[in-house]
């Protein structure tokens, strides 16, 4: 089964966005039969990330969708595994620029890369957390439909899922190594106030990204364009293009690479530098290798903390930066046009060493055009007034900071392509340890589970003198068998849980059968044990959101149970609530404790 990495890079709560992004990952498994691993790398706060992870407990449970939640420590972890593995000579740099203490696009894009790699991925595909999907006739349009027709296959093949295909018969044997679409919405850097206060500042300051030997046509034409994206027309129908790309209309929060591109070249780890992560979208233009561009653009939306404050002050500075990053990048981009082609080594791959080059030869450029860029942004946002006027205070004393730091990124990018081959290679050798949920599942009960069944809760219940017996327990099921399932974990039986309908506050007597059902939007996990193999592993929150997503699936609105031999600590940790009030049967004893859960 081919196996994929949809991957969301994220610093900011999006909670929702997990939400959708399940949802695609649910798509792709189901209809295009790969196996997601979905890749959550999270650098957000400590209540943050808790709060991701209660979403992704409520994704829905499917046997080909794997979630990876990972916060720093663990990306640190893997990362230290890898470079260690490679052999790099100066490793705590390679930390630094993989892992970052500032914010790096590219550089929570290459973790990405190096993990899809230990997981053993054919392609990736990157969203972002300050984005959503557009709906059709009520239902979500997902981009990884085009990008899983595509990635991977020669030009002359992907022509039968492409809407129209342009691309020159002599690219047809190469792979098609990147499929992209744009957004709609607000601009992808936010400068439209810039344009609102003041169209000519906004010109002037947006030209500085322009190569400065552009004729004025041609820097009309960029700032035009830029930041734009796929307009705001919503989506009505499929439209897509194989061709050499027109990478103007893509962006990096909708995208898929091919493993063969992103696993020889990585992207720029520069820090705080807006636009750091489209390098590869120039390496696939200009080799030039086949790509689909389609029209499933991504909703954009900006988050408030970037246009106040502190915030405001540290997305100006990243936008600064990436007007600086132009003195290194265009004459990259120039040599990459110039060497076409000659990219590219017989196999289609592209040749790592001579981007590195290209990366070394421009470190030294002269800074003269830095500094009149700065020149220009001050001025400017002292025109503006207000918050801008501010922002050029800020601005002033870091001046030759910011000189510098375009300077190094650069120089490290060079070095980051020479140890990027070993690393990858590394990453491949190394794996990433198993999310402790994967493997597990639940499903119904069946006759055969039975006498394994039995047995268990007669040895869970020994000593406590709990057990019910086999009879009993099967009036149980029989009052609810959709709500009684047997756990598994590695395709063995791993334990059971005997749910049924019960009103809220009550629950059933351990010294009587079952004889009638109740019509309750409660469920109530009558008896749930595991195995003795798999206790002490940390599975049992990994059961527990299976259940409750079945739960939820099947419209209830609470789970409750009365937790004995004083398991009620593990539920609470889980966000189950005692109900100490509640009086139970006496044949649990005194210790015992019904406790409930919202679903």
């Amino acid at each position: 089964m081919r196996r994929i990495c949809l991957t969301l890079p994220t610093n900011r709560a999006c909670t929702t966005t997990i939400s959708d992004i399940g949802a695609e990952a649910a798509y792709a498994a189901e209809q295009f039969g790969v196996e997601v691993r979905l890749l959550i790398l999270d650098s957000s706060d400590e209540s943050t990330f808790t709060e991701h992870a209660k979403a992704v407990g409520e994704l829905p449970v499917l046997p080909h969708v794997i979630v990876h939640h990972l916060d720093e420590a663990a990306q640190r972890d893997f990362l230290r595994t890898v470079i260690d593995r490679s052999g790099a000579a100066d490793p705590e740099l390679l930390l630094d620029l993989m892992l970052p203490d500032a914010v790096s696009y590219g550089a929570c894009t290459n973790r990405a890369f190096l993990i899809a790699g230990a997981l053993g991925c054919a392609s990736i595909h990157r969203r972002d957390s300050d984005s959503g999907y557009q709906l059709l006739d009520g239902e979500p349009v997902f981009p990884i439909h085009h990008e899983l027709l595509s990635l991977g296959r020669t030009g002359t093949d992907a022509a039968d899922g492409v809407t129209d295909n342009a691309l020159d018969p002599a690219h047809g044997a190469k792979p098609v190594s990147m499929v992209g679409s744009s957004f709609i919405g607000e601009l992808s850097v936010d400068v439209g106030e810039i344009r609102e206060l003041d169209p000519a500042i906004y010109h002037e300051v947006v030209s500085l990204w322009a190569p400065p030997e552009w004729s004025r046509e041609e820097i009309d034409g960029l700032v035009e364009e830029s930041f734009i994206g796929g307009g705001t027309d919503p989506f009505t129908h499929d439209v897509s293009v194989l061709d050499v790309p027109d990478i103007w209309r893509i962006d990096m929060c909708n995208i898929g690479f091919d493993r063969e591109l992103y696993e020889r070249v990585p992207l720029p780890p520069a820090t705080a530098t807006i636009g750091s992560d489209y390098f590869l979208l120039h390496v696939v233009r200009h080799a030039p290798l086949p790509a689909v561009v389609h029209n499933r653009h991504i909703v954009n939306y900006y988050t408030p903390e970037r246009r106040t404050g502190d915030g405001f002050l540290a997305y100006q500075v990243r936008f600064v930066k990436f007007l600086l990053s132009m003195l290194y990048f265009h004459p990259v981009y120039f040599a990459l046009e110039a060497a076409g082609p000659a990219l590219l080594d017989a196999e289609h791959h592209v040749r790592a060493a001579a981007i590195a080059e290209f990366a070394r030869q421009t470190a030294g450029a002269d800074r003269a055009e830095n500094v009149r860029r700065l020149d220009v942004v001050d001025r400017c946002y002292r025109q503006l007034g207000g918050k801008y006027a501010e922002f050029a205070d800020h601005l002033a004393p870091l001046r030759d900071r910011l000189l510098d730091e375009a300077q190094a990124d650069i120089e490290s990018f060079a070095r980051l392509i020479d140890a990027w081959g070993p690393l990858v290679a590394a990453a491949r050798a190394v794996g990433l340890e198993r999310a402790p949920g994967d493997g597990i599942r639940i499903r119904p009960l069946v006759e055969r589970d039975w006498d394994e069944l039995v047995a268990l809760e007669a040895r869970a219940y020994a000593e406590s003198g709990l057990s019910e017996g086999g009879e009993t327990l099967r009036s149980r099921a029989a009052v609810s068998p959709a709500t009684c399932f047997a756990l598994e974990y590695e395709g063995e039986f791993g334990g059971y849980l005997l749910a049924l309908p019960y009103p809220l506050g009550r629950c059933p007597d351990l010294s009587l059968a079952e004889t009638s059902g109740f019509a309750s939007e409660n469920l109530h996990a009558h008896d749930f044990v595991i195995t003795e193999e798999l206790r002490g592993r940390g599975l049992t929150p990994h059961f527990v959101r299976q259940i409750e997503a079945a739960a939820r699936a099947r419209g209830f609105e609470r789970l409750s149970m009365v937790a004995v031999q004083r398991s009620h600590v593990l539920w609470a940790r889980l966000g189950y609530t005692a109900h100490r009030e509640v009086e139970l049967p006496a044949s649990y004893g005194a210790e015992a404790v019904y406790m409930s859960k919202a679903l």
